[in-house]
């Protein structure tokens, strides 16, 4: 006779070895019914905005660009800019300019990707992003978050919620509802409307001397950040990177998701090359981007010797770069009736990283491998989650 689970039949008569059977049943599906489900772990991705991508398949990414356009208007209390008439223009000129970048990439480093840093309401326009993503090879990844700087305020929404009660909890559900949802839409009122299109970064600045609500958005990043693992990327005014990683891990976020940014000139405030500021934030476990590459004071020898500082004191690992380019700024964002003629185009080279500073890099003795490390293998860690 053969044998059944839980029971030797040859033991048993007919009526027992039924019994025993439904006994048995009832106590499989009991022990299933108590056993916790299994949790669907899904792999690290890097949200683009045509959807989620491996990380390997990212090649060299610029961490923090602009592309194609910003606008400050409601910084200013004053209507967007019209683009309508400007679209294509704005589309073709841009995706040439990226193309240049992808051509730049050797086969092993490619397709090539970029961080769009323009947070929400400056000229953020998640569709345009995605028109613009489907005319290049380049990978682009959107950004969340409120940004300030000196030179502009803060957004009035992020105003407001930085210091009503509860504010910043209601910006970090905005901030988690782009990530994990879409994008809000420009067009219409604050938060009426959302978007398909997700972001892969949150992205959030200081201006000189870091405000009361300046702190709330940094708290709504970090709890943002800790419920969903997207990584943060700051703006900082001549210092306040260092202010801004200790409020940031306070806060509870995690020092590899946090990333300090526009570091390469006067960054501890006072000298024109702060080596030692840079080694005192890569010891909290942050990383340091060097996202101003071949901007005036932020020239490409410069920010080649305070990279080799970095992978010099062991901190290879936590560094990123890129050039900080928008090829269009509206101009005229003070005025109250506004025009496609408030356009300043420019015309950014987004090949000086992969081109100049590489060899700047080259030149100091930092090793092909190393390279790789900071514009390759870097990103694709700090971008997934």
């Amino acid at each position: 006779m053969e044998s059944v689970p839980f029971f030797d039949r040859r033991n048993l008569g007919r009526r027992q070895f039924l019994a025993g059977s439904a006994v048995a049943a009832w106590t499989a599906l009991q022990l299933g019914a108590c056993r916790p489900p299994q949790r669907q772990e899904r792999a690290a991705a890097v949200q683009t905005v045509l959807g989620p991508v491996d990380p390997q398949g990212l090649g060299a990414t610029l961490m923090h660009e602009h592309a194609p356009s910003v606008d400050w208007s409601e910084l200013y209390a004053t209507p967007a800019a019209p683009l309508d008439s400007l679209r294509e223009r704005m589309l073709t000129e841009t995706s040439g300019m990226l193309n240049a970048f992808h051509r730049s990439l050797s086969a092993e480093d490619g397709p090539g990707a970029i961080v769009e840093c323009t947070p929400i309401r400056v000229g953020r326009y998640p569709q345009l992003l995605v028109d613009l993503a489907r005319r290049t090879r380049v990978h682009i990844i959107a950004s969340t978050g409120f940004w300030c700087e000196a030179l502009a305020p803060q957004h009035p929404w992020a105003l407001r919620l930085g210091i009503e009660p509860g504010g910043a909890d209601k910006m970090a559900d905005l901030f988690v509802r782009e990530i994990t949802e879409g994008m809000e839409d420009p067009h219409g009122g604050r938060g009426e409307r959302f978007t398909a299109i997700r972001v892969g970064a949150i992205k959030i600045g200081t201006s000189a001397l870091m405000s009361p609500s300046e702190k709330a958005v940094h708290l709504a990043a970090a709890m943002a950040s800790r419920r969903t693992g997207c990584p943060i990327t700051t703006h900082t005014t001549n210092g306040g990177g260092l202010e801004q990683a200790r409020l940031l891990l306070k806060s509870g976020a995690d020092p590899g998701r946090v990333i300090i940014g526009h570091q390469g000139h006067m960054d501890d405030g006072k000298n024109a090359e702060a080596g030692d500021y840079h080694l005192e934030i890569a010891k909290l476990g942050c990383t340091l981007q060097f996202d101003r590459v071949g901007a005036g004071n932020y020239d490409c020898e410069k920010q080649a010797r305070l990279i080799r500082n970095l992978v010099e004191g062991g901190f290879e690992r936590q560094i990123l770069v890129s050039h900080d380019h928008v090829p269009y700024f509206y101009g005229e964002f003070s005025s109250e009736t506004k025009d496609s003629q408030g356009w300043r185009e420019n015309r950014p080279d987004f090949t000086i990283v992969t081109t100049k500073l590489v060899a700047s890099l080259e030149q100091l003795g930092v090793s092909q491998s190393r390279i790789r490390t900071i514009l390759v293998e870097n990103p694709q860690r700090v971008l997934a989650f």
